[in-house]
């Protein structure tokens, strides 16, 4: 046996009490470094054999909200999936570990539920709700924006973009405004978690019925911010394909789901969207190595021109 997983696998089902069955360790597209993932089984205490998830390690972060979202009498769902088994340690190793329910639908990835983003804006919105239980006091992280745009100028002189002579001109035109854009987005309100990776194969149902929510997973990102950037980011995904999100708009649904359990928007929200998304999409000639593809750099340059004329 090789690789951290087959080292320790004995172990953990020592550690969980004989109750865990043999595990069957795969890799994801996104995983990366030594971390490993397994599918297996646990024996629960009334003798059911459920399917479940191994990940071993696990982050703090992940560990802790995995912990914090389990299902409670005032949120029987829960937003995350159910816990078997999780620990700090493995004997005398300091390993965090989790074991957690299989989910048998899969991650709403692909959008092949036509309903797939409706299901995730009221699984963030839930999570908001859940999260608001934990103090949030941490420091909340700052961009240096104005960095992102000088070198995404740079990265437009440098090199032979499409459409370089237009992001030029559009870029330097932001600039002018990019003063008050980022003390308007520095102000926002503060005190609240954001998933920080909100995506739909972060997303998954335990049914394909309508009514069953959405679960978050991959919960090793969450972080103090705004809810705004889990929302724009969800939509950056889909400024390529517009036409999956034309009658779902995440920041709308988003923030009619919050509104639905109480929780404030901001009276200017509308406004910070549109300036996350000129931050963002502006920024993109920067970061070449991830944003570099034509197609890429097209739909940001469109986005970006587009949020401008609405707030100039």
């Amino acid at each position: 046996m090789d690789g951290l997983g087959d080292r320790f696998a004995a172990l953990m089902r020592e550690t969980c009490g004989d109750r865990l069955g043999p595990i069957a360790w795969f890799r994801t597209d996104w995983q990366r470094g030594g971390a490993r993932t397994g599918r297996s089984t646990w024996r629960t205490d009334d003798g059911r054999t459920e399917s479940v998830v191994v990940k071993i390690p696990v982050g703090p972060t992940e560990l802790l909200w995995n912990q914090r979202l389990q299902p409670n009498d005032a949120d029987p769902y829960g937003i995350t999936a159910r816990l078997y088994g999780s620990g700090q340690s493995l004997g005398d190793y300091d390993l965090a570990w989790i074991v957690m329910e299989r989910f048998p639908e899969g991650p709403l990835f692909g959008l092949k539920r036509t309903d797939a983003i409706d299901l995730m804006a009221d699984a963030a919105a839930r999570f908001y709700w859940r999260a608001r239980e934990f103090r949030c006091n941490a420091e909340h992280k700052k961009e240096d924006w104005h960095a992102h745009f000088e070198r995404a100028r740079h990265q437009c002189q440098e090199n032979n973009l499409t459409d370089k002579q237009r992001w030029n001109k559009t870029l330097k035109t932001a600039q002018k405004h990019l003063d008050t854009w980022v003390n308007e987005w520095r102000g926002r309100a503060q005190g609240e978690w954001c998933h920080g990776d909100l995506h739909p194969a972060n997303a998954m149902s335990r049914s394909n019925r309508p009514e069953d929510p959405a679960m978050l997973i991959d919960l090793a990102e969450i972080r103090p911010g705004h809810w705004l950037e889990d929302a724009v980011y969800l939509e950056r995904l889909y400024w390529i394909r517009p036409d999956r999100i034309a009658d779902s708009p995440p920041v709308k649904l988003i923030a009619k789901k919050r509104a639905e359990r109480g929780l404030g928007n901001g009276e200017n929200h509308a406004r910070l969207a549109d300036i996350r998304r000129v931050l963002l999409a502006g920024s993109a000639p920067a970061f070449l190595r991830t944003e570099g593809n034509p197609i890429v750099l097209k739909i940001n340059l469109d986005v970006l021109e587009e949020t401008m004329q609405r707030l100039t």
